[in-house]
C-alpha cells in the first residue's frame, strides 16, 4: 500500500524505516550462506586429502595415471591390457610426469588439489561473466525471463549476488564428491569446459582453444563442446580450435621418440574404438540413453545409438547456431551451449560413467536456482527438482556397500540427465515465448496509441 502523501513527514518514514533492517537481516542471511559453502568445500577437501594421504590405493583411479606417467617416462606401453586400463592421450602420461614422480599417496593428494582449484576456480570465472545477468526486481518479468535474448535490450541488470553463488555451490556438491575423491579427471575436465566458455565471453580466443583442446585429449567427447563453439563462431575459433589440437597432439613427439609416440597413438586408438560394455553384465553398462532404453524394453545396436548420436548432436548444433542468428545475448547463449553440450556428453555420448555425471553439476544447480529467481512454470520446477534428487540418490548410493551396482540397472542417473535437458529446453521455450508476447503488447500498444 503506498503512503498518503498528506501524511506527516515522520509518519511516512516510518516505513521505510524497516528498509535497513531487511537489508541487514539478508546481509547475514548471505554471509551465513557464504560460510556454510566456504566451510563445507573445505571439509569435502579436508577430508578427501586426508583419505587419499592414508589409502592411495583405494577406491581411487590415481594409481592408473601415476603408473601411465612412470611407463611413459620408461618408453613403457601406455595401453597394454591391465587391471586398470589407461584411457587418455599420449600427452596426459606426459603432463602427469610430475605427479609420477612422487609417492602414490603425496601425488595423489596433489592431483586431487589440482582438479578441485581448476574446477573452482573456473566455476567462480563462469558464475561471474557467463551467467545471465538479471533484470531487477521491478523489470523482473517477460523480458529478464529472456535475459536480454537481444542486444538491443540494454536495461541496467545486476549480476548473480553473493548468496547465490554461495547456494550454487552448495547445489553441485552431490554431483562432485564423487569425482574428486576417487581421483577422476572429470573435474579437471569440467574446470577447463568451464574455464573455455568464459574465455570465450571475455573474447580471449587463444585460451578458450587451448582450454577447449586439452579438455578433448583428456576425454575425447569434450569436443562436443569444441564443435558448437565452432559452429557459432567459425572465424574466430574454430580455426584456432584445430590449432590448439594439433600442438596438443604434437607435444609428445618432444619428449620421446616418434616410433614409440605414434605406436602410443595406435593404441589410445584400437581403445577408443574397442572399448564397448554393452556385452558386459547390465551392472557394468555405461549409463547412458541405452541403459535408459534397456529398461523400457527397448534395445538399441549400436548402430542405431550411434544414429542417435549423430541425430541429437546435429539438433542440439543447430539450436546454438539459430540462437545466435537470432542475436541471443552472448551470454545466455554460452549458457544454453555449455548446458547442452554437457547434456548431450552424459545422455548421448560413448562413455558415461557415473563420475562422468559431474559435467551436469554447474547446469543442474544454476537451473534450479533460475527457475526460482524468476516464474516458472510448476511442471519444469518439479522435473529440476526430481532431476536433482535422482543424482543425489544415485551418487550418495556409492557410499554403501553394492548400493550404486544395484541402484545402476534401475537408469536413474540418464533419466535424471534427460530431465535436466527437457527443463533446459523447456525454460528456453518459455522465454522466448514471453518475449515474443512482450513485444506483441508493445506493438499493439503503440497501433492504439496511433488510433
Amino acid at each position: 500500500m503506498q503512503p498518503d502523501l498528506r501524511t506527516p513527514s515522520a509518519e511516512r518514514g516510518a516505513p521505510s524505516a524497516l528498509c535497513p533492517r531487511r537489508s541487514a537481516l539478508r546481509a547475514r542471511r548471505s554471509a551465513q550462506l557464504q560460510r556454510l559453502a566456504i566451510s563445507l568445500w573445505a571439509t569435502i577437501l579436508i577430508v578427501i586429502c586426508i583419505r587419499g594421504l592414508l589409502s592411495p590405493q583405494r577406491n581411487s583411479v590415481y594409481p592408473i595415471f601415476a603408473g601411465a606417467a612412470r611407463n611413459f617416462l620408461a618408453e613403457i606401453d601406455l595401453y597394454a591390457a591391465s587391471a586398470g586400463p589407461y584411457r587418455y592421450s599420449p600427452l596426459v602420461a606426459a603432463l602427469l610426469l610430475p605427479f609420477g614422480l612422487c609417492p602414490d599417496n603425496i601425488g595423489g593428494v596433489l592431483w586431487r588439489l589440482l582438479n578441485a582449484a581448476v574446477y573452482l576456480g573456473s566455476l567462480a570465472w563462469w558464475c561471474r561473466d557467463v551467467l545471465p545477468e538479471r533484470a531487477p526486481s521491478a523489470e523482473r518479468g517477460a523480458q529478464s525471463a529472456l535475459g536480454a535474448r537481444r542486444s538491443a535490450l540494454c536495461a541496467p541488470r545486476s549480476a548473480l549476488s553473493a548468496s547465490q553463488r554461495a547456494a550454487l555451490y552448495l547445489l553441485i556438491v552431490p554431483l562432485s564428491v564423487g569425482s574428486l575423491n576417487n581421483g577422476q579427471s572429470n573435474a579437471l575436465v569440467l574446470g577447463l569446459l568451464l574455464a573455455g566458455t568464459a574465455a570465450v565471453a571475455r573474447q580471449y580466443w587463444n585460451l578458450a582453444s587451448g582450454c577447449l583442446a586439452l579438455a578433448c585429449l583428456f576425454k575425447l567427447y569434450p569436443v562436443s563442446v569444441g564443435l558448437l563453439l565452432a559452429f557459432v563462431y567459425p572465424r574466430r575459433f574454430a580455426g584456432r580450435f584445430l590449432i590448439a589440437l594439433a600442438i596438443g597432439l604434437a607435444l609428445p613427439f618432444l619428449f620421446k621418440s616418434p616410433a614409440y609416440v605414434l605406436e602410443q597413438y595406435a593404441g589410445w586408438w584400437r581403445h577408443l574404438v574397442t572399448d564397448d560394455r554393452q556385452n558386459l553384465p547390465v551392472e557394468l553398462w555405461y549409463r547412458d540413453l541405452r541403459l535408459l532404453c534397456r529398461n523400457c524394453y527397448l534395445t538399441l545396436s549400436p548402430m542405431a545409438y550411434q544414429t542417435i548420436q549423430l541425430l541429437t548432436a546435429a539438433a542440439l548444433g543447430g539450436i546454438c547456431v539459430w540462437a545466435n542468428v537470432a542475436r541471443w545475448d552472448r551470454r545466455r547463449l554460452l549458457t544454453l551451449l555449455l548446458a547442452l553440450g554437457c547434456c548431450w556428453m552424459t545422455l548421448f555420448g560413448p562413455a558415461t560413467e557415473s563420475c562422468t555425471y559431474i559435467l551436469l553439476a554447474p547446469t543442474l544447480a544454476w537451473t534450479l536456482l533460475e527457475a526460482w529467481l524468476q516464474p516458472a512454470p510448476w511442471g519444469l520446477r518439479s522435473a529440476l527438482v526430481l532431476s536433482f534428487g535422482l543424482f543425489t540418490v544415485s551418487q550418495a548410493a556409492v557410499w554403501f556397500p553394492g548400493g550404486a551396482r544395484q541402484l545402476h540397472t534401475v537408469g536413474l542417473q540418464p533419466l535424471a540427465a534427460l530431465l535436466l535437458l527437457v527443463s533446459v529446453l523447456g525454460m528456453e521455450l518459455q522465454a522466448i515465448f514471453a518475449y515474443r508476447a512482450v513485444e506483441i503488447g508493445k506493438r499493439d500498444f503503440r497501433s492504439a496509441q496511433a488510433a
